[in-house]
């Protein structure tokens, strides 16, 4: 298994929350980290999968302090289910 993959595994046990923030170099995807181990024998190490991911453009995402900011309802795009090459990934965090 991928060090990060198994990294975050790690992480979101000690958290015990499996939602996610991934960092690719032009994209910010959240969502829920979704793996299976040990049950799923065919899961592929160089993916990782989430569930209700929304996936943001970094270069189009707004950063205005309104309250009622609507700006990123069309940068971001929502899927229900999402599977990211762990090769892309700059970083992440484990959200509470």
């Amino acid at each position: 298994m991928k060090e990060i993959k198994k990294r975050m595994i790690e992480l979101c046990e000690v958290n015990n929350s499996n939602q996610v923030s991934i960092i690719t170099s032009h994209l910010k995807i959240d969502g829920n980290f979704e793996h299976c181990l040990p049950k799923c024998k065919g899961e592929s190490d160089e993916l990782i999968a989430l569930s209700d991911a929304t996936v943001c453009r970094i270069n189009d995402y707004c950063t205005c302090d309104e309250d009622t900011c609507e700006c990123n309802d069309y940068v971001c795009f929502k899927y229900q289910w999402l599977n990211i090459n762990i090769n892309k990934i700059v970083a992440f965090s484990i959200l509470k």
